[in-house]
């Protein structure tokens, strides 16, 4: 159920059987020496197609530009502008939603859009939208994080790690040049106080753009990681689909909030 490679009249099927439309949003940014650039994009791409063949849903071509202005000093990485990306969400579901889909999933594979996303969320507030977004910001349930723990036994982890390294090698070992990392990646930091933030608190400490040792992914852990991500992502599309709570809440919202006064 890829968008891309549906036809016209089974989109329109699609939509007035009131499916799901899941709409992948990804990054274009340095991963190590040893990850495709697209990692980010590729893998929550795969992972929501994979998702959705167990609990069907229409999956969108993802968006591979998006914001890692963070990044920007390594080659290969592409950055929008926040007020960029806002807008492309926006005009996107826009779109899904006149071709029919009321639900739109938003399914996040890169943690620089995390706080970009919940913005778009809550700016859709004043927009009375007639479609409703939820979205997988930071896709990793409990069971995913205690599987990770038992995985790793407490190594370092993060970007291009030993578990973003075996999802790779599951999903697209083709592109996994793991033989350009020669050793355990260095880190750093700004020396400040715990709590003051900065804007180059991932320069100071992510020195190499991978953190952790990725000579330790397996494909094997891969396959169990990916495993845990779908089931948990193919759960959350039929909470959607059955959901009336949400658009009950946002009619009583606007009902309120716009009312005449």
């Amino acid at each position: 159920m890829l968008w891309e490679k549906m036809t016209s009249p089974e989109i329109k099927d699609a939509a007035s059987k009131g499916l799901i439309a899941i709409l992948p949003v990804g990054s274009i940014e340095i991963h190590g020496p040893h990850m495709p650039v697209g990692t980010d994009s590729i893998t929550i791409y795969k992972i929501s197609e994979l998702a959705a063949e167990k609990e069907p849903a229409v999956v969108l071509p993802p968006f591979y530009y998006a914001y890692v202005p963070e990044n920007r000093h390594f080659p290969g990485t592409i950055s929008l502008t926040a007020k960029t990306l806002l807008s492309l969400l926006e005009e996107v579901c826009d779109e899904i939603s006149r071709n029919g889909f009321k639900k739109i999933l938003i399914v996040n594979g890169h943690g620089g859009n995390n706080e970009l996303i919940r913005v778009f969320l809550r700016d859709s507030l004043t927009k009375k939208k007639n479609y409703f977004i939820y979205a997988l910001v930071n896709p990793w349930p409990p069971s995913l994080v205690s599987m990770i723990e038992k995985l790793t036994e407490g190594r370092t982890i993060g970007h291009a790690c030993e578990v973003e390294t075996s999802i790779g090698l599951y999903l697209f070992e083709d592109l996994i040049k793991i033989k350009n990392v020669e050793r355990e990646a260095k880190t750093g930091s700004t020396n400040l106080p715990k709590g003051i933030e900065t804007p180059v608190d991932w320069q100071a400490y992510a020195l190499q753009l991978y953190l952790g040792d990725p000579r330790l992914a397996s494909k094997e852990k891969g396959k169990l990681l990916v495993d845990e991500l779908v089931t948990f992502i193919a759960e959350a599309i039929r909470k959607i689909k059955e959901d009336e709570n949400v658009p009950g809440i946002l009619s009583n919202f606007y009902e309120r909030a716009y009312k005449s006064i």
